[in-house]
């Protein structure tokens, strides 16, 4: 049994991998990878980035104040209250819906408070035929054939 055991552990007694188990790598080693990290700064495009939204801030903000002149409108405020719908349109079309609900209710409640009509069943519907054939005048026949009588 030792000489099983010994020549499976034979493998890992080998030099080349216990150079291997004993080795460590590092994701920062120069020999193990081939990537290189981009030297950090105030160069970097982030700060760049910052920079030109600060600065087309300020534009937009001196802009504004151009185009605001004693207590005007911006142009973009004046256009947007021109593509607005007004205020007595909104008027009408609430009233409109106001009315409109008012009909709706009053009809659920008309077809709510509705019932079927009684429906009279007849105890021997067999009646219908017993009368003689032979009696019944020309004109007063009925005819029933086609009689269905509901079970429900």
């Amino acid at each position: 049994m030792n000489r099983f055991w010994n020549s499976r552990l034979s493998f890992f007694a080998s030099r080349e991998i216990q150079i291997l188990l004993n080795s460590r790598s590092y994701a920062t080693s120069t020999e193990s990878s081939s990537h290189r990290f981009p030297k950090e700064g105030f160069g970097a495009p982030i700060w760049r980035r910052t920079i030109g939204v600060f600065i087309l801030g300020f534009a937009w903000y001196q802009a504004d104040r151009y185009f605001v002149k004693d207590g005007e409108k911006h142009p973009v405020t004046k256009w947007i209250e021109n593509l607005m719908i007004p205020e007595s349109e909104y008027k009408r079309r609430n009233l409109e819906h106001l009315y409109l609900s008012a009909e709706a209710s009053k009809d659920k409640i008309l077809f709510g408070e509705a019932e079927w009509p009684p429906i009279y069943r007849l105890r021997y519907p067999e009646q219908f035929e017993k009368a003689s054939s032979h009696c019944i005048e020309p004109g007063t026949e009925i005819d029933l054939s086609d009689l269905v009588v509901r079970q429900d």
